[in-house]
């Protein structure tokens, strides 16, 4: 249902025998319990031999070995910098990664864990670490397969307005509910509004390589201490506030959805600093000012990425279903923009 791009995305991979047979004769691996860990893009097994567990990754088709070879470069520089990162088990012939049914598939080492980053705390004790993947990759080169995925929960500013209305174009063509009416309308009203303001910054903010998806189950905690970084299946170039601007936009709607707007903007203040202690080179005034701008930016991505994008109707709709608390939420930070930008800057 969450295919994507005229069939370029590919359908999340399944448990097959094929699978469990590329372990067996590739890896060694005889497996004796097998979990799915869940994951909206790749399939990600626990897999249990004898004394030993491993993460099974198996990406979608659109994954290709010249992204996944970038997606290894930086996991391994973040690595060396003191980022904690998936250790990737080779194998038996000592290659990085195998394939199945057209498909690549990597083997990782488990880390042990109690908890991931869904808290004010942990994004508070993670969001330095997010500063340091920064600074250390601030100057380094990937492949332009690197830095540009093919699917991400991002929209560049210059493209936010365009692919809104082509998100909002369909919308009004499969003939909408009044609630997918006034989602449309507030999204076109966003999408307006978020590339005037952004206009003067986004030309001016220096661009490198980030994250992608710096949240949740991708930061992983032990005893309060973060253990492993995963997942770079979004990582690409862009301004760096944008990747912040992602992790602050899922933090206000998970946990500010209900507070009073000073207090969130006492916490999100907070986290703004925690990222910025990580970093080499200081949070400038411009980023600062730009950084609400980004973070009301967000929602855009699911109407003008994946609503646009998704093959199946039905999965548009549903995922549009979901989009319209964000679409105010965000709406509300574009009308208060001057104290938005005085509580971050």
């Amino acid at each position: 249902m969450d295919n994507a791009g005229s069939g370029q995305r590919g359908l999340r991979a399944t448990p097959t025998p094929a699978l469990l047979a590329v372990l067996r004769e590739r890896y060694g691996i005889t497996r004796s319990r097998v979990r799915d860990l869940g994951g909206s893009s790749s399939l990600n097994l626990l897999v249990a031999d004898d004394q030993t567990r491993y993460v099974v990754r198996v990406y979608r088709p659109y994954v290709t070995a010249g992204r996944l070879a970038a997606i290894h470069q930086i996991r391994r520089a973040l690595d060396r910098g003191g980022v904690p990162c998936p250790q990737v088990v080779p194998t038996r012939d000592g290659q990085a990664w195998a394939s199945v049914g057209g498909r690549l598939l990597e083997v990782e080492r488990f880390v042990d864990h109690d908890g991931k980053m869904d808290s004010w705390d942990r994004l508070e004790r993670g969001l330095p670490l997010l500063g340091r993947i920064h600074a250390l990759l601030h100057a380094v080169e990937v492949s332009a397969e690197g830095r540009t995925p093919m699917f991400a929960n991002h929209l560049e500013p210059a493209q936010a307005q365009p692919a809104t209305t082509r998100g909002t174009t369909r919308i009004r063509g499969w003939q909408p509910t009044p609630a997918e009416e006034r989602l449309a309308s507030k999204a076109d009203e966003l999408a307006e509004l978020v590339s005037a303001g952004e206009r003067p910054f986004f030309e001016a903010l220096p661009r490198q390589l980030v994250h992608g998806d710096f949240w949740d189950n991708n930061v992983l905690f032990r005893a309060e201490r973060v253990v492993l970084v995963a997942d770079l299946d979004f990582m690409g170039e862009r301004a760096r506030i944008d990747d912040l601007a992602l992790t602050l936009y899922f933090a206000d709607a998970s946990f500010g959805h209900d507070e009073a707007d000073e207090r969130r903007l006492v916490r999100l203040r907070r986290l703004v600093d925690a990222y910025a202690s990580g970093l080499d080179h200081p949070l400038t005034t411009l980023e600062r000012a730009a950084l609400p701008w980004a973070m009301a930016r967000q929602p855009l991505w699911g109407i003008g990425g994946w609503v646009a994008s998704l093959d199946d109707v039905q999965a548009a709709r549903d995922h549009a279903a979901g989009m319209a608390a964000d679409v105010e939420r965000a709406l509300h930070i574009v009308r208060s923009i001057d104290r938005w930008q005085q509580a971050l800057t």
